[in-house]
């Protein structure tokens, strides 16, 4: 009788074991959806407009983000803290950038469009990886 709930503990062990690395290990992107995005960036990458670029990356990772398995806005998806997500700062204030173009009448100068432009192209990028 001791042997068989030792049996039990010990199946109940490896099964919990099981099922932490089966689920705790970072999800990755098939090559051909790594591709489509890189070839998303690279047209979004050509468009003359800062504002545009960011707007269109903005999108971008949230269709990344929803092949990896988080569901709702980005808000959402970004609350979640996606472990592929190297530097979630630096995400979010590139969203609350797009929201406030989205949403505000707020001029921001070109150059710090530009600048915020080439960086969530760069962040966006490192999600690919």
């Amino acid at each position: 009788m001791e042997y068989f709930f030792l049996a039990i503990i010990i199946t109940i062990l490896l099964v919990g074991v099981f099922l932490i690395f089966r689920f705790s290990s970072k999800k990755q992107l098939k090559k051909d959806k790594k591709s489509y995005y890189e070839k998303e960036v690279r047209k979004v990458s050509n468009l003359p407009s800062p504002t545009e670029r960011i707007m269109r990356y903005d999108m971008i990772m949230h269709h990344i983000l929803k092949d990896y398995g988080y569901s709702g806005t980005v808000g959402d998806q970004l609350k979640a803290k996606p472990r592929m997500i190297h530097n979630l700062d630096a995400i979010w204030n590139l969203h609350k950038l797009r929201n406030k173009l989205a949403h505000s009448m707020d001029t921001i100068s070109e150059g710090l469009l530009e600048r915020k432009a080439q960086e969530f192209e760069k962040e966006v990028l490192r999600l690919l990886k």
